[in-house]
């Protein structure tokens, strides 16, 4: 999967973009491997660092935002925060089905 990753507000350099690569590879597509897409947007606003990840899974779209003085440290919380809900989304649908619920029938008589 491709990583799309945008810098707004300063340039981001090749080793920088290898390890947003690198964490996203490694910690969401070994988590998950049926991410659609994954785009990454790194701002730089006066002395902080924000970073922001869309991630696109089937059904449904997460988002996870965080504010850092450094950079690979605002990566590296917001990888842990969409992990948080990749993981969650993942053990919605994977809960089994209760057997001994029982359905009950309506009918229109009174």
């Amino acid at each position: 999967m491709k990583v799309n990753i945008v810098a707004r507000h300063f340039d981001i350099a090749e080793k920088t973009r290898e390890y947003i690569q690198g964490e996203v590879d490694h910690r969401l597509l070994s988590a998950y491997d049926r991410i659609v897409s994954c785009k990454m947007i790194v701002e730089k606003a006066k002395s902080d660092y924000i970073a922001e990840v869309i991630l696109s899974i089937p059904g449904e779209i997460l988002t996870a935002k965080a504010t850092s003085d450094d950079l690979t440290k605002s990566v590296d919380s917001v990888v842990r925060k969409v992990l948080k809900q990749l993981t969650k989304h993942k053990t919605k649908w994977k809960r089994p089905i209760d057997p001994d619920k029982q359905f009950v029938e309506f009918s229109d008589e009174e």
